[in-house]
């Protein structure tokens, strides 16, 4: 049993049933290479229910104070059932790619039951007609709730769930599953007196720490007309309150071609192809829309902070840069070559929401004022009073680069798909595997209604970007 971080806890406090608030990895595999040629549903269950000792957050539930006090805990449940977590469809026929990011985008938009361990994989059989595989394949698509995913939680997931060859290995623990008892409200009001006593000593000394620093940050931002730190965005389409209803598309890019594309701008990296590939689809679809903004558009992209030593493992150890996208900017390369000295500017700045700031920070606030002032920050930016602070999130996540398999099944590509909220609409996820880059788009449909349009934006974005001939 242990509490829920102050910082994780803001995740809780924004689950709502416009706003779920969970990650999702959406795996596609090709059963041609399991036993049979065949992986029945019974043992993707009994694969998942061999390994889960080796990813404890997966047995986790929550335990709330009385009347919001303090943060919640988590306890190992003594109720958990593997089949309540794991569901079994099918597409209809043909089972082709639209009717599978339909069903995504649906799976996505529904929030999981907080008062079960936060996650939920559902197997989708009957993708017969997906381009590049063989009838047959299936996918499974995993939420687990952003509280509990920290730096190491996506990786453990992928090794623990996954094998190198097709002859899976049953893995048992070292020693036997062990649960919690539910504590009685006495025993968590009584914890949440000790932990307030705690925490006033601590304002004093988090004053000291950040007061300085943060007063000199905001004084650099002010001066410096393209800094990289939080500041203003133009509004768009995406940047408004949002529905309950999701869309979900995705496309691929081989690294050989984004290997071609770096060639021909010796100082740029990985991720600058990437965000310039975004600028450039942004670009084109809000141009075919008649609404691309005079001023540059902003993204949010986290890079992972360094941990301290003796850190919580259990917090979002990321800081964050808000790059501009150049979305003003027609020609793609000359995006691009701008790009790459902006970033490096950006990479070099200390980022403005380093992770150790925005868990200190949450110390500062009891649970009861965290969920007072996060609604009321939110109800004020919904209202107009304040424009976005950027655009647009975007993620890369380096996977491995050889074949995975689960129950014998070869993993063919991964596609993540990420929170929405209000006046953040719009959300790209890269992941990389098996030397290509998936990357997915999550939005509103009120925002997007025609997900496949913007997809042709993003790789004629990409296709521009690569050299002639």
């Amino acid at each position: 049993m242990h509490q829920v971080s102050p910082q994780n806890n803001l995740f809780l406090h924004m689950e709502s049933g416009t706003t779920p608030m969970h990650v999702g990895l959406l795996c596609i595999y090709n059963q041609s290479t399991a036993d049979g040629g065949q992986v029945r549903f019974k043992n993707i269950i009994k694969t998942f229910e061999s390994r889960l000792h080796k990813v404890s957050v997966l047995r986790q539930r929550l335990v709330k104070i009385p009347l919001k006090l303090d943060y919640p805990y988590w306890i190992d449940d003594p109720d958990f059932d593997i089949e309540y977590h794991m569901r079994h469809i099918a597409l209809p026929k043909p089972g082709d790619w639209r009717q599978l990011c339909i069903l995504i985008a649906r799976l996505n938009s529904r929030p999981l039951d907080m008062g079960r361990p936060l996650w939920e994989v559902t197997v989708i059989e009957g993708l017969d007609k997906i381009e590049g595989l063989p009838k047959g394949c299936f996918a499974i698509f995993g939420k687990l709730h952003r509280s509990l995913f920290d730096r190491d939680t996506g990786g453990q997931l992928i090794a623990a769930l996954h094998d190198l060859t097709p002859e899976g290995m049953i893995s048992l623990p070292d020693h036997p599953l062990t649960v919690d008892r539910v504590p009685n409200d006495l025993e968590l009001l009584s914890r949440a007196v000790v932990n307030r006593a705690k925490i006033v000593g601590n304002y004093v000394n988090l004053a000291r720490k950040y007061t300085y620093p943060a007063a000199k940050k905001l004084f650099e931002s002010a001066c410096k007309t393209k800094s990289c730190a939080f500041g203003h965005a133009p509004h768009t389409r995406f940047n408004s309150r949002i529905s309950p209803h999701r869309v979900f598309a995705g496309t691929s890019f081989s690294f050989d071609d984004i290997k071609r594309i770096r060639a021909q701008f010796p100082e740029s990296r990985f991720n600058d192809v990437l965000i310039a590939a975004v600028g450039g689809a942004l670009h084109r679809y809000l141009t075919a829309k008649g609404e691309l903004p005079k001023e540059s558009m902003t993204a949010m992209f986290p890079v992972p902070g360094q941990p301290q030593t003796g850190s919580n493992k259990m917090v979002h150890q990321f800081s964050y840069i808000f790059p501009r996208l150049f979305t003003e900017i027609e020609d793609d390369k000359e995006r691009l070559n701008t790009l790459i000295e902006h970033l490096q500017r950006c990479r070099s700045e200390t980022a403005w929401l380093d992770w150790q700031f925005a868990d200190d920070a949450a110390h500062l606030f009891p649970n009861t004022a965290a969920d007072m002032f996060l609604k009321t920050a939110i109800g004020y930016q919904n209202a107009r009073h304040s424009g976005p602070f950027f655009n647009t999130f975007i993620s890369s996540v380096a996977g491995p680069h050889i074949s995975l398999y689960h129950a014998g099944a070869q993993l063919h590509a991964c596609y993540a798909t990420d929170s929405i909220y209000n006046n953040l609409g719009l959300a790209h996820n890269a992941f990389s595997y098996n030397n290509t880059l998936n990357i997915s788009v999550n939005c509103c449909r009120n925002m997007m209604p025609d997900p496949e349009f913007y997809i042709q934006c993003l790789n004629s974005s990409f296709k521009a970007l690569l050299p002639e001939g």
